[in-house]
């Protein structure tokens, strides 16, 4: 059994995002990443290909990408950010490395210490820039950060005090400003800015930006929402305010969006 496959698979919802490639597309149609401040993450190695060896590709999606080199079985490698892209094994986490050699590597062949899951540490390769300083979408995350590991509201709008669990988008309204976000509901809040467009499916937000999830039985059908820090990492409400990877709540990623235009923000 290859040593990633004993690791806990996080939800069956993985399936429908699975094959959605972290990419972004030029103009031109040629696959291109951004590319973040080097991480140059090393301590971890390849493992599980039977002696075959894992190819480094050129390109993360593409199952017959240029291989520029085969790395054995305990080869040491440098990781400098991630992206989502092809499934392989129920992992999508593919790893650029520069050592040694430079290239894409698919995470289930490594000795990470998640399954599915970036390093601690690694950015996204197509991570956007922090949100310009003292911006609504600044000011949310700062406030949403400050709040970590707190179970309660503390009131600080002025509203009721209640626990965060099952609160959802009553927390991100709070993130912006408002101690309330006008929706029965988080699936409803996601139905109101999709009919407006305002709606994006990639599974790259933004800084600040609203992630929104399905109705499913984890959250009793009113669907889910969190913010994104942007570097692959997610802020919710549960039984604490956390940070959470875009696995976590267990039901269908629907996309995201920037939070409404009319929310003017802290």
């Amino acid at each position: 059994m290859h040593p990633k496959q004993i690791r806990p698979r996080r939800s069956r919802w993985l399936a429908s995002i699975g094959t959605l490639a972290a990419v972004a597309l030029t103009t031109g149609g040629v696959l291109s990443w951004t590319t973040p401040a080097q991480a140059s993450i090393s301590g971890y190695r390849v493992t599980g290909t039977g002696g075959i060896g894992l190819k480094v590709r050129g390109n993360p999606t593409d199952p017959n990408a240029a291989v520029a080199a085969t790395l054995a079985d305990g080869t040491a490698f440098v990781a400098e950010c991630a992206v989502r892209a092809r499934n392989v094994g129920g992992n999508t986490v593919w790893h650029r490395i520069s050592s040694p050699a430079n290239g894409w590597i698919s995470d289930y062949y490594t000795t990470t210490p998640g399954f599915n899951q970036y390093i601690p540490g690694e950015p996204d390769c197509n991570a956007t820039a922090p949100p310009p300083a003292n911006s609504r979408e600044d000011r949310a995350l700062g406030w949403a950060r400050s709040v970590l590991g707190q179970a309660y509201t503390n009131g600080d709008l002025g509203d009721s005090n209640h626990a965060w669990n099952g609160w959802c988008d009553n927390f991100v309204a709070h993130a912006y400003g408002r101690k309330a976000s006008g929706y029965t509901s988080a699936l409803a809040h996601y139905n109101n800015l999709n009919s407006r467009g305002l709606i994006h499916r990639d599974t790259n937000p933004p800084a600040g930006a609203l992630v929104f999830y399905a109705g499913a039985a984890v959250n009793g059908g009113y669907g889910h929402v969190m913010l994104s820090e942007g570097n692959g990492s997610y802020i919710s409400s549960a039984a604490t305010v956390r940070r959470v990877s875009i696995t976590w709540p267990g039901a269908p990623y629907l996309g995201w969006s920037y939070a409404n235009p009319e929310w003017a923000g802290r």
